[in-house]
């Protein structure tokens, strides 16, 4: 009788330690995969609003015309940087600096997490619009070009001045242009 009760404790404790273990192995799974759920939120939220900010200076270059002092007006808090060589006005470049909550900052660049640059620079307008020469169709006058990318200032070392040309840095990127015709 002893040798059956003890069989049958130790047949319990069996079956306890492999529920203890498959317990262990749910809550390790269901941790695991609420951290890849809020990393994969994080990484969402950033998108989303990487796409809002660059499509709301995408519309800024296009209402203004590349026209870097009239967007420049449009964020009183952005970084504007003019290109003298390149004889005009709309070349350059406006440099928003956001923090963590995605909040324009301002010269106080503590805290700084997303960086969203605009470079824009004019052209003429049949070489950006080169296409539709085989349509027959050439444009006269000038256009200007916008390339806007943004990226993740989280662990690195100070704000990026130009767009990088190393497609890894950037978060998303998106390139725009605008026709503004003969200038008077």
């Amino acid at each position: 009788m002893n040798n059956m009760r003890s069989s049958k404790l130790s047949l319990f404790l069996m079956e306890l330690i492999i529920a203890i273990f498959f317990f262990s192995l749910s809550a390790a799974v269901c941790v695991r995969l609420f951290a890849s759920a809020h990393t994969l939120s994080e990484n969402t939220e950033t998108l989303e609003n990487s796409v809002m900010w660059t499509q709301n200076l995408s519309e800024a270059f296009e209402a203004e015309k590349g026209d870097l002092d009239g967007i420049a007006r449009l964020f009183p808090n952005s970084y504007v940087s003019k290109d003298p060589a390149a004889g005009s006005e709309r070349d350059g470049s406006i440099i928003l600096i956001f923090d963590r909550d995605w909040e324009l900052m301002d010269s106080n660049l503590t805290g700084a997490s997303y960086e969203v640059i605009l470079e824009t620079a004019e052209k003429d307008a049949s070489e950006v619009y080169a296409d539709v020469n085989t349509y027959g169709v050439t444009l006269i006058g000038k256009a200007v070009t916008g390339n806007i990318a943004v990226y993740d200032l989280r662990g690195k070392d100070g704000v990026i001045t130009t767009i990088s040309s190393n497609s890894d840095d950037t978060f998303y990127s998106l390139k725009t242009d605008v026709y503004i015709g003969e200038e008077d």
